[in-house]
């Protein structure tokens, strides 16, 4: 009966949605290629041999497809002969599950969560373990895989206050949700109390660690970087600025905030690089309605400081060549911060916004290792413009950052053992 109603309410939010959706669809081009698969009409051609082991592994977006490369690689070398099929609820997180583990059996859309969708899937796709990444929690999708008798995990698992304090107000559905897990390994024991309040048992919960400390690194050969500082027209003298991960409007306040350095700086590089690729036009023509020169990289003759990287999976590549990151998604208040270790890997000093409620355990081990600075729009250009003329603070920090890398690491070990500890 629960399911029955749990689909009726699904129902209405699909209706109240769909104008939003058609909107995105038709004028922002979200969603062409995924729509059929989000509503069950299409499946996956994957279909595992018998008595075949298959991991399913869940990742909702970009983020989460990052986080989940070493766990993937590690039950990949420990279980060659196992099915690992990997599903996305955005485009962009499916375009990069496919190019960072492009070796997996089958990538493929996850419908919405509809019980008669879900049950179509996992009639496909036979699951032996089902493994979900952060905080995408679907009651159709963990109820029906325990009803085949599929292990269910939360990896890298976390959940914001806010949702803490919306599930303590629902427990009649949060008890039925997180009984469905097995087993939850989370980021930290700030996640775990938060877990715990919302009354999943202790013994299912498991402080393991973050699982996108373990990524390996993708470092450029020294020809494909030289390649690529040629096509951004970058010289070795000049100091380069990422700003990464952009959602409106920040796009407009930090090319605002920092154009004063220009005058300080002439040889600064700018490379713009927006979260959404959908978003590529729309940045465009907010520089050009400020008047500002520019060049997108898509065109290959970057002639201008200030760059659009207007190409998917190009971040990393650009965090290499950085001397500062500005990581953003933290200068606004809706979103919530992105992974702002990511540049810390490089050993590149980062600065980030104060909204960064989403990433608390990032934020507070770049502070205390020092590996970067939490600034408001306002302190940011002081703040940049010292560590990109001092070389000796820079060095300090790069140092950090050497450090923290180094001693966060171990949770794919960690995790793989809580999941697979039986066999």
């Amino acid at each position: 009966m629960f399911s029955f109603f749990y689909d009726v309410g699904l129902t209405v939010l699909m209706i109240l949605s769909l104008p939003k959706l058609l909107w995105q669809w038709f004028v922002v081009g979200k969603y062409r290629h995924s729509l059929k698969a989000r509503l069950g009409i299409t499946l996956p051609s994957f279909s595992p041999k018998r008595g075949q082991r298959v991991v399913w592994i869940h990742a909702v977006s970009v983020g989460e497809a990052r986080a989940v490369i070493p766990l993937f690689q590690k039950i990949q070398k420990q279980y060659p002969d196992a099915a690992i099929v990997i599903s996305s609820t955005t485009e962009t997180g499916q375009a990069e599950a496919r190019r960072s583990m492009g070796s997996a059996q089958a990538h493929f859309f996850l419908p919405f969560d509809f019980s008669l969708a879900i049950r179509r899937m996992m009639n496909r796709v036979r699951p032996t373990t089902l493994i979900l990444s952060e905080s995408d929690f679907w009651y159709h999708l963990l109820k029906i895989a325990k009803e085949r008798g599929t292990q269910v995990a939360l990896v890298n698992g976390k959940v914001s206050e806010r949702s803490t304090k919306r599930f303590q107000k629902i427990p009649f559905f949060a008890d039925r949700l997180f009984s469905l897990f097995d087993i939850l390994c989370v980021q930290s024991p700030a996640y775990l109390k938060r877990f715990l309040s919302i009354g999943i048992p202790p013994e299912k919960l498991f402080v393991t660690g973050n699982l996108k400390f373990d990524i390996l690194l993708q470092k450029m050969g020294t020809i494909e970087k030289e390649a690529f500082l040629g096509t951004l027209n970058i010289k070795d003298t000049d100091p380069v600025v990422v700003i990464g991960s952009t959602h409106a409007p920040e796009e407009d306040w930090l090319i605002s905030a920092l154009d004063p350095l220009w005058k300080q700086i002439p040889n600064l590089k700018l490379l713009l690089v927006p979260r959404h690729p959908e978003r590529f036009n729309e940045v465009a023509r907010l520089l050009n309605a400020k008047k500002l020169p520019f060049s997108r990289y898509s065109e290959k003759q970057c002639k201008e400081p200030l760059i659009l990287i207007d190409a998917m999976g190009l971040l990393n590549s650009c965090y290499q060549i950085a001397t500062v990151a500005i990581v953003a998604g933290s200068f606004t208040s809706h979103i919530g911060g992105h992974n702002i270790f990511e540049p810390v890997m490089y050993q590149v000093p980062v600065l980030f916004g104060p909204h960064m409620y989403g990433q608390p355990d990032l934020k507070e081990q770049v502070l205390t290792a020092q590996a970067g600075l939490e600034v408001t729009l306002e302190e940011l250009p002081q703040a940049l413009l010292k560590i990109l003329q001092t070389p000796s603070l820079h060095a300090q920090y790069a140092k950090a950052c050497e450090r923290l890398s180094q001693s966060v690491q171990g949770a794919t070990s960690r995790t793989f053992e809580k999941i697979f500890r039986t066999d």
